[in-house]
């Protein structure tokens, strides 16, 4: 998480992924040596990059990776009925909140 003024830096997925093949090669040697030579403000997120490399299907997982906000919307004729009731009963609850928000 930034601090407020600074500015996130957004990595390529090719970026990712030969910074994880250059850890895994022991080229730089640990964490941190890797992490500094590429310019890295903390080894936490060569730690991920890492972990997501060697999991199955690492270099799709790091291509396609979708953090943040969802921008998924939810379409209520492809949900089943259990789903559907769940999803509008959690719209009901939000809309209850924020009313009762306004009211104070």
């Amino acid at each position: 998480m930034a601090y407020k003024g600074q500015k996130q830096t957004k990595y390529t997925p090719e970026f990712k992924i030969k910074i994880a093949e250059a850890y895994l090669s022991k080229e730089y040697g640990g964490y941190k040596r890797c992490a500094e030579y590429h310019g890295l403000r903390d080894t936490r997120q060569l730690r991920y990059w890492v972990k997501l490399y060697r999991s199955k299907g690492g270099m799709d997982l790091l291509l396609n990776e979708q953090r943040g906000r969802s921008t998924k919307k939810h379409n209520l004729d492809t949900m089943s009925l259990e789903e559907q009731v769940k999803y509008l009963k959690m719209e009901v609850d939000i809309l209850k909140k924020a009313k009762a928000l306004q009211k104070d």
